[in-house]
């Protein structure tokens, strides 16, 4: 699905456009001159698409990187196997959920809780990736013909959160993951590395951002004035308040 000019929605699940596997989290490509992104990788079911679209779009000489917004099975199940299909792919994640994807720590990943719950299915592995390795907060992926991704240190939905700010041609769009949504909504779970503080100070920041999209990691997209969705957040803050929580 075609979003803008440099960004395609490549993978949904069933929180979203139904594209993919129903486990999957929103996926996006993201295509520069020197090559090409994956912002996040899906439950796994999917990876063989989402690799194939990755190779296309950075073509044979082009890099390839894959930025994941944080561990959740959702989000970085797809990683191991998009590392082997992909030929030198850069895996990046927010410490420490890089140590985790690439141990494939499952309880650390909350999987068992998720499994608990039934959202993911009780045979489902999440396997290691082994080449998963940090990245910084303000740490930049230069994809050429000025489209740059920037990323954000945004704990609290989970630990090593990050969402990813893109400058393009077209405009400048956030990747929030499960940071914020639509209307400025969050995803607060009973998890061992969901942390009220840290994500209140996680929308503060956000909300001083100027950008036109909000691409989050389920629900709606906004492709233009998506600084309103992050400014809703900041004001339940202001009020004292926690915004609304999708789960």
């Amino acid at each position: 699905m075609r979003l803008t000019q440099h960004i395609d929605l490549v993978g949904s699940g069933a929180a979203g456009f139904d594209l993919t596997d129903p486990l999957d989290c929103h996926v996006y490509l993201v295509r520069g001159s020197w090559g090409a992104a994956l912002v996040d990788a899906g439950a796994g079911a999917s990876a063989g698409l989402l690799a194939r679209r990755l190779n296309t779009a950075a073509g044979p000489e082009g890099e390839r990187h894959l930025l994941l917004t944080h561990g959740h099975a959702d989000h970085a199940g797809g990683a191991a196997e998009l590392a082997e299909r992909v030929p030198d792919l850069d895996v990046r994640a927010g410490s420490p959920a890089d140590e985790w994807i690439a141990s494939g720590a499952e309880e650390l990943l909350s999987v068992d809780r998720g499994k608990a719950s039934g959202v993911y299915p009780a045979d489902y592995a999440f396997a290691p990736c082994q080449a998963a390795r940090p990245i910084a907060d303000g740490e930049r992926v230069d994809l050429g013909s000025g489209v740059v991704i920037t990323a954000i240190a945004t704990p609290g939905h989970a630990d090593g959160h990050t969402c990813y700010l893109l400058d393009a041609p077209e405009g400048r769009a956030l990747f929030s993951g499960d940071c914020v949504f639509s209307g400025g909504r969050i995803s607060l779970q009973n998890l061992h590395d969901a942390r009220v503080p840290e994500y209140a100070a996680s929308l503060e920041r956000l909300a001083a951002l100027e950008i036109d999209m909000l691409l989050p990691g389920h629900h709606e997209i906004s492709l233009a004035r998506g600084g309103r969705h992050l400014a809703s957040a900041r004001d339940a803050l202001t009020r004292g308040l926690l915004p609304e929580s999708t789960t």
